[in-house]
This record gives structure tokens, C-alpha cells and sequence, in this order.
């Protein structure tokens, strides 16, 4: 099964296409503002690059937040519009769960911490055991300090959220805090395809004209933000 991922929730444009185990090709740049104009010329550019075209993939994996609002939404549009066009399956991967996933592990808790501005962060805990990664807490929008009284033992934190609070973590973390290198703070397009391989395979497909992205703040700050 051939998969195109797509994550558009960060600074970072991340690209991939995978099968089966095997990834094919990549893009995964610091994009910031031109992520928009960018996602279409690029994905054209990685089909080439992998010698296909859209009509030879069978699903697109798409990274469905939370994150940044406006890269967020164009994302998920460019993922309807072909899946709509070319009638192409998708899966949605929650992007905390893509997150979490670049951290193996054991012993400790895993804590992606994404910033949600207005001094909250998107997040979510997970243990990992015996190779599989599972989600200990629920989704969430909320402020660091709150965050911190739900994680209840030592734990590794990781995501961009550490920009503005580290500190914070440091000094009101009961538990003993580790912190993952930099490098493992954004999401990636090959770990979104395959996570996308096994929703794929057991046929978890998304409904595409139903499909939204996972935002987790109330639909009037969406709008506000989009404003802005």
C-alpha cells in the first residue's frame, strides 16, 4: 500500500511517501509562513522524486492536529481535495500521538507539549511498553501548571512548546523531568504514514465529507485566530 503523509502542524512542511515499511521519499524543511504556498509545488515535487503519481497512491495520512490554525486548515483542504478528486482513502493521525512517538522510552512517561499560545499548550501522556506506545491522557488545551498536576510520575517532555515553557516544567514538576533534544520537537511525515499504515490496513478511514481537523479550542477562538 502506497501512502502519502502530510504534516502541516508546525514550523516545520513534512512530507512523505511510504510502503509498506519502506519509505520512499521524504521532505521535512522549516517552512514557517510559506508552508501554504508551499504544500502543493512540494508534494508535486515528491511524487516525481518517487517516480508516481497521486493516482498510484492508495491512501493519504494526514496529521490532523492540533496545531497552527490556518497551516492546519489548508492542510486538511489539500487532503479533501484530493481525496475528493482522485478519490484517494485518508486516515487522520493525531498530531500529539506522531509526536509522542518520537520518543522510545520505557520507564517513563512521554509528554508532547505543543504551544497553544495564550499561555496554554496542546498535550497529552503516554507510556511506552514493550514497543507500543499508549495514551494515558486525554487531549487537552490547558495551561502548563495544569497540565503538570495531571502527570503523575517522572517523565521525558518534548515538542515546541519547551520554547516557552521549560522553565516552568523545571521548577513546578514534582516528578523528575526530562527534556528530548530539539531535534524530536516537531512532528514527522514518516511516523504520520505509519501510524497511517495500520489505521489503513483495518480499514479506519476517515469520512472525507464529514472530516475536520482536531483544533481543541472552542470553534469562537478558531475563528478569532483565523481573523487575526
Amino acid at each position: 500500500m502506497k501512502i502519502l503523509a502530510l504534516d502541516t502542524t508546525s514550523k516545520y512542511l513534512s512530507l512523505a511517501i511510504t510502503e509498506g515499511d519502506k519509505v520512499i521519499a521524504t521532505f521535512h524543511r522549516v517552512m514557517d509562513q510559506r508552508q501554504c504556498e508551499q504544500l502543493l509545488p512540494q508534494i508535486d515535487k515528491l511524487l516525481k522524486k518517487a517516480n508516481l503519481k497521486l493516482k498510484n497512491i492508495d491512501c493519504i495520512a494526514f496529521s490532523k492536529g492540533p496545531g497552527s490554525l490556518t497551516a492546519l486548515r489548508i492542510g486538511a483542504a489539500t487532503v479533501k481535495g484530493f481525496a475528493l478528486g482522485a478519490k484517494i482513502k485518508i486516515v487522520g493521525i493525531p498530531t500529539l500521538d506522531a509526536l509522542a512517538y518520537n520518543i522510545k522510552e520505557e520507564g517513563k512517561l512521554i509528554v508532547p507539549v505543543i504551544d497553544a499560545r495564550r499561555g496554554n499548550v496542546y498535550a497529552s501522556a503516554y507510556s511506552f511498553k514493550k514497543g507500543k506506545l499508549r495514551r494515558i491522557l486525554k487531549y487537552s488545551v490547558a495551561p502548563v501548571a495544569e497540565l503538570l498536576k495531571s502527570v503523575k510520575g517522572d517523565a521525558v517532555f518534548l515538542g515546541d512548546g519547551l520554547v516557552a515553557y521549560r522553565k516552568t516544567i523545571e521548577d513546578n514538576f514534582k516528578f523528575n523531568a526530562g527534556f528530548a533534544p530539539e531535534k524530536l520537537w516537531y512532528p514527522s511525515a514518516a511516523t504520520v504514514a505509519r501510524l497511517g499504515h495500520v489505521l489503513a490496513k483495518n480499514k479506519k478511514f476517515e469520512e472525507v465529507d464529514k472530516f475536520v481537523p482536531m483544533y481543541l479550542y472552542p470553534k469562537d477562538v478558531q475563528v478569532r485566530n483565523l481573523i487575526k
